[in-house]
């Protein structure tokens, strides 16, 4: 017996391998023949998930009938969604029906290698909980792709609080714990990885090699990633109040000591002779806006919670496994 077939026999999965794709026919044999090297070598045991997001080829009959002549190394399991639902939804659908202890997401593209997985979980062996590819290459176009990625990496960074190099990195290792914790933040689900970030207790960073797509085209574009980022906006907005709040209550704060110490520097010790009416109207003008900001980032979480509280349902919807 193989050490693949004795490791198959063992009821725990070390490894769950989760796939979205979206009309990736062309690349899912030379993707599963690469796993499958890959995996082999390993000591874990593994599944692999494919999760397809609606696909509109023949990406599911392909997926169908590498399982129907696979032999179960690893083992191979299907999630068709009912409809596109996008990737990170996608993800989460996978992330639902995964056995493993560890969690390991990668695009079914190959512009990422799937050998950089073995060095992530030897990173996840040191006893990290999440664990973030870093592209480096240039499988992207710089203007349409890499640079817009870059402007919402940093909006991601400073709404969260939590710098990563790379949010857009589909190659990412976490725990099985921090997957079921997501369950519970409704449609913050669909940006999973800076909500796992969140969830994580110790995080590390790993650079990757990213290469240009050989087969099939690009599902994201430069529109694609401006709705990202106006999604993230609206479904991380709690962040964003309380970040504005805060802003508020600093100039608020700032102004009225700035005030009180220009009227005791002129009124008590007289260092200041004359009125400075500029200095005046542009505290006037701070105090008035950080109010503003104030009153904003208040209401503003005053309605993502009352949002929170009555928003229901699924971010994805399981047609059929297999």
């Amino acid at each position: 017996m193989s050490l693949q077939n004795q490791k198959s026999n063992i009821e725990d999965v070390d490894l769950s391998v989760i796939i979205p794709l979206f009309n990736e026919a062309e690349n899912l044999s030379r993707l599963c023949v690469r796993m499958k090297e890959v995996l082999a070598e390993t000591r874990y045991v593994c599944e692999l998930i494919f999760v397809d997001d609606g696909s509109l080829d023949n990406s599911l009959e392909v997926l169908r009938g590498i399982k129907d002549e696979s032999e179960n190394e690893p083992a191979i399991r299907i999630v068709q969604l009912s409809r596109n639902f996008g990737q990170d939804p996608a993800l989460i659908a996978g992330f639902s029906v995964a056995k493993g202890k560890t969690l390991v997401t990668i695009d079914a593209d190959l512009q990422i290698d799937p050998d950089h997985i073995v060095p992530m979980m030897d990173k996840m062996d040191q006893g990290f909980d999440f664990v973030s590819g870093i592209r480096r290459g240039k499988g992207d176009s710089f203007w349409l792709r890499r640079l817009p990625s870059r402007v919402l990496n940093t909006v991601i960074c400073a709404v969260t609080g939590k710098k990563l190099r790379d949010y857009g990195c589909p190659l990412n290792a976490m725990r099985s714990e921090i997957a079921k914790g997501m369950q519970a933040y409704g449609e913050m689900q669909r940006f999973f990885k800076p909500l796992a970030v969140r969830l994580a207790s110790r995080i590390a960073e790993m650079e990757v090699i990213y290469g240009r797509r050989e087969k099939g085209r690009s599902k994201y574009g430069l529109w694609h990633l401006i709705d990202l980022f106006f999604d993230f906006v609206t479904n991380f907005s709690k962040q964003l109040f309380q970040r504005l709040t805060i802003l508020g209550a600093c100039l608020c704060v700032f102004s009225l000591l700035s005030g009180v110490a220009y009227l005791v520097l002129r009124f008590f010790f007289s260092i200041i002779p004359e009125p400075f009416d500029r200095l005046q109207v542009v505290l006037f003008i701070a105090f008035t806006f950080g109010m503003q900001l104030l009153v904003l980032g208040v209401l503003g979480d005053f309605v993502i919670r009352i949002y929170g509280k009555i928003e229901s349902g699924p971010i994805y919807e399981i047609k059929k496994i297999w």
